[in-house]
């Protein structure tokens, strides 16, 4: 995410898969954002990789707690 942040447009993409999540959840939302752009015509699937029992897990359980 880091990488791709600034002035970064994705409309040819309609997938995106987030395999490293972020403390911010607003961090993860601004890149599935960068491919409903105008322009996009294709339905996006923003997809998820977490295995069970794993940092990346509880990082999500974070993120959920922010969003309250």
């Amino acid at each position: 995410l880091k990488a791709g942040g600034v002035a970064l447009n994705l409309v040819r993409a309609n997938y995106i898969i987030l395999s490293d999540p972020w403390w911010n959840p607003a961090a993860e939302l601004q890149a599935i954002d960068r491919t409903h752009r105008l322009g996009q015509t294709r339905v996006i699937k923003a997809i998820r990789l977490v295995a069970k029992n794993t940092v990346e897990e509880r990082i999500l359980d974070l993120q959920e707690k922010k969003r309250l």
